[in-house]
């Protein structure tokens, strides 16, 4: 008897569990999906080759230090790298003492303590430090870009979807957001442009950005 009974609740368990697969599948197929901003815009990355590509590629250390320049004039007024140390760029083609200049020329200063009131401080950095963070918060940052949060691009490469094309992509794709996209999907965040890989985000500039072999 009492195995007649538990076969019985077994059996109601099983026939519950193929009636909710079953009404998922049926709710999955006739439901239409909301069109959203991502896929009625999206465009894919664009095919390009690099010098670094597969395994005999090289980095050409002379644009890779172009790359540099522009991000140390330009980017970094917004752009931190603060997973990058000043000595890896050593790495890059730079000498020890060029590195040391480099560090301590750089117009953030590094975070530290007064020694003699133990408020906080700052110093100029040295090769071991890592770059310094260009706001001391995400509150400032969106504060001071008109509400976008300016990536860290220590790892940008790696952190998205195409890796490097994705980011030249980005910066030869850079365009102002379309009328029909403000239109159709009124809660994108306003800017002065818009990335064509992902149509929600906002972009405040175009950006350039050195690939570190890190």
């Amino acid at each position: 008897m009492v195995r007649l009974f538990a076969g019985l609740v077994g059996a109601f368990f099983v026939m519950m569990l193929v009636l909710a697969l079953g009404d998922g599948i049926y709710t999955a197929a006739t439901t239409k999906s909301e069109e959203t901003a991502e896929h009625a815009f999206h465009k894919k990355p664009k095919e390009v080759k690099f010098a670094h590509d597969g395994m005999f590629g090289k980095y050409d250390r002379a644009q890779l230090q172009r790359g540099f320049k522009v991000y140390k004039e330009v980017c970094a007024a917004c752009h931190s790298m603060n997973l990058v140390a000043f000595r890896n760029f050593a790495e890059i083609g730079y000498n020890e003492d060029e590195v040391k200049a480099i560090a301590k020329g750089w117009s953030t200063e590094t975070p530290s303590i007064d020694p003699d009131t133990g408020e906080a401080a700052t110093r100029p950095s040295i090769p071991a430090d890592k770059i310094p963070l260009v706001y001391p918060n995400e509150v400032a940052a969106r504060a001071a870009n008109n509400g976008a949060l300016p990536p860290d691009l220590s790892l940008i490469t790696k952190a998205r979807h195409d890796g490097p094309a994705y980011v030249y992509s980005l910066l030869t794709g850079y365009q102002k957001q379309p009328a029909e996209l403000k239109s159709k999907f009124p809660d994108v965040a306003a800017g002065s442009g818009s990335d064509p890989r992902d149509p929600k985000k906002h972009l405040g500039r175009c950006i350039i950005i050195p690939i570190l072999p890190i």
